[in-house]
């Protein structure tokens, strides 16, 4: 049986900034698929740098993150269901969903899924560059759009695990 997860986070480019930490202070937290033993698997993350308030003209006053440095982003435009097959993610990097669905499976386990739907909570770090991947599926009848980023130099945000699986109600939006 599957369980079915829809994923939500909020994805903010953005350099270094000066910004002030709130006395709330919050955290980015998104699902994440990453290689354990061989296998690509899901985990929660919950980043470690925290939202604060910006300082610079134009977004003052507003919640950003610093999530990390990205080289080559891209803008990608998946056809209505599209099947991505078995892969591993190219390069550590993140996955934003503007738009369209994509269902995330694992080929060694079927009792783990994960749904990201487009727009502000479309968010994903694939970092499984090695193992046995995962499977996404764009089920929809609309197109999927993303922007990936991979990390410069393959450098993961840092992080902590709070779950193995997908975040499941526990991402943050700011």
């Amino acid at each position: 049986m599957l369980s079915n997860v829809f994923l939500f986070s909020l994805f903010v480019l953005t350099g270094n900034v000066g910004a002030q930490a709130d006395a709330n202070t919050t955290f980015l937290t998104a699902t994440a698929i990453v290689t354990k033993n061989n296998n690509s698997a899901f985990e929660c993350w919950q980043l470690t740098e925290p939202f604060r308030r910006s300082a610079v003209p134009g977004v003052s006053g507003t919640q950003v993150v610093t999530l990390s440095n990205n080289s080559n982003l891209a803008y990608v435009i998946l056809p209505p269901r599209f099947d991505g097959g078995i892969h591993n993610a190219p390069a550590p990097q993140l996955v934003h969903f503007l738009s369209g669905a994509a269902h995330l499976t694992l080929p060694h386990d079927s009792s783990m899924d994960a749904w990201v739907l487009g727009g502000v909570g479309g968010l994903l770090f694939a970092v499984d560059t090695a193992g046995t991947g995962h499977i996404t599926r764009y089920p929809t009848d609309q197109e999927t759009v993303t922007i990936t980023a991979p990390f410069e130099g393959g450098k993961i945000p840092e992080h902590t695990i709070l779950a193995n699986g997908p975040c499941m109600g526990k991402q943050t939006f700011f």
